[in-house]
Parts: structure tokens; sequence; C-alpha cells
């Protein structure tokens, strides 16, 4: 588990637990557009435009804060993910190149050298396109971000038996449902399912531990609530899918929630 970077509110922020999926694409978008705008500015503008320009990429540059930090606390629960730590260590290395090159802009537009920040500028943007490349394929090709429960409709709609009731008890116990692994335990007594593939990065939650009515993921602490699989502390950011139970006589039967 991480310790540069301990888990708490702050953390979960950066992941984008609040908005139920990670903040650092989002946050992307401001640097990105507000420097592709002064570039704008640059080219189709004149000279009145260019105290809004300079002022675009300042502002690019402070966003770019709450954009690395939330990166950084993203990259810092890769784990044992070897290729996408380096993918995403030279993605941060270009990105911050980029805004090294943005901020001698700034510098130059200031001291009244318009033509050498906007040249900056564009070579900036270069940058920024060679490490939005690196992050496109960190998600699309690596699957980093990507919820790991969600390519699918949840089954089975209906009552499906998949244990006995004497072999479900206060710790957890995997079963296969519909094709897919499902985590089973008694928490205070009642009976509770998730799906067992955690939506941060796929660690075994019938690995983890049972803490406080939450399930804690083995790999990197993800703590998802047992009752309706919300998120209770990150790094993941995304709920886990819950399923109803039940006990009929002395079998446990599940199926997915609507």
């Amino acid at each position: 588990m991480n310790t540069v970077l301990p888990p708490g509110p702050v953390k979960d922020v950066l992941h984008g637990r609040p908005l139920g999926h990670a903040l650092h694409p989002l946050l992307v978008a401001l640097p990105i557009g507000m420097n592709v705008g002064a570039t704008l500015l640059d080219v189709l503008g004149d000279e009145d435009d260019r105290a809004a320009a300079r002022r675009l990429v300042g502002a690019a540059l402070l966003s770019t804060v709450p954009t690395v930090a939330s990166g950084w606390a993203d990259w810092s629960e890769l784990g044992s993910a070897k290729r996408p730590m380096r993918v995403g260590l030279v993605h941060a290395l270009a990105n911050g190149a980029a805004a090294g090159v943005f901020a001698a802009s700034w510098v130059a537009r200031a001291a009244g050298h318009h033509r050498t920040g906007a040249a900056l500028s564009m070579v900036g943007l270069a940058g920024l396109g060679a490490a939005g490349y690196l992050g496109g394929h960190l998600v699309y090709a690596q699957g980093v971000a990507v919820s790991r429960t969600m390519d699918h409709e949840p089954a089975p709609r209906e009552w499906t038996d998949v244990a006995a009731a004497q072999d479900v008890g206060e710790g957890l116990v995997r079963v296969d449902v519909a094709g897919e692994p499902v985590v089973l335990t008694r928490s205070g007594g009642v009976l509770r399912a998730l799906a067992a593939t955690c939506t941060h990065l796929g660690g075994p939650l019938d690995e983890g531990t049972v803490e406080d009515g939450c399930v804690v993921c083995p790999w990197h602490g993800s703590r998802f609530d047992l009752a309706d699989g919300s998120v209770e502390r990150g790094p993941a950011s995304v709920p886990q899918p819950a399923y109803d139970v039940r006990e009929t006589g002395d079998r446990v039967e599940v199926r997915a929630r609507p």
C-alpha cells in the first residue's frame, strides 16, 4: 500500500471518489484547453489579445498543480503493474517538461517578448500532445482507471443457488455466479454479496479482510461497504456491484440487483 500519500479524505478526492470516477482526466482538460486557447489568440488575434493569451498561459500553469496531484495519486497506487507504472512515469515527465516550457513562455510574455512566448507555447503544445498520447495508451491499451466490473449487464436476474449456508460465515467466501466471481460473507450476522473483482485494478476481494462492515481489497486497500458496494475509501472511485442475497433452507441464493 502506498505510504507517500497515505489513505484519507484528501487522497480520496484526488482519486475522484466523490465523482464516482477518476478525477485526473477531468482536470487534464483545463491546462490543455487554456494553452490551446492562448495559441489560437497568438495565431489569429492581434496585439490587443496578447494580454489575454498571457493570462490563459498563467491560468493553465495554476491548473497544472491539482492536475499533477491527482495524476500522482493514481500513479502511486498502480503497485505491481510495472509496465503501466513505467508508461505513467514517462507520461508525467513529458507533462512536466511541457509545463516548464509553458512557464518559460509566460515569463517571456510578461517581459514583453510575445513572439518568443508564442513560439515556446507551440513547443509546449507538442509536449502536451506526446504526453496525452501516453495518457490515452494508459487508459485504452493498459486499462488504468477503468472499472473492472462494468463491462456487461449484471447477472443473474433470477435467484441462483451458490453455496451451502453453513459454508458462509464471518469470513470471505468466493463463489461463481453466472460466470462471475462473487464474494459472500456474514457481516453482523447479515448475509452480504459483492462482485469479487475490485473495480480499481482487479484485486481479488475474497483474499481481503472485513473491517467495520466493509471489505478491504488486499492489493491497494480500497474499502467497499458490504451493504451496497459504495466506496468508503480509495484508491477505488467506482462502487463495487452488490448482489441481493438470501438464505433458503440450508442454501444461499443470490441475484443481480436491478
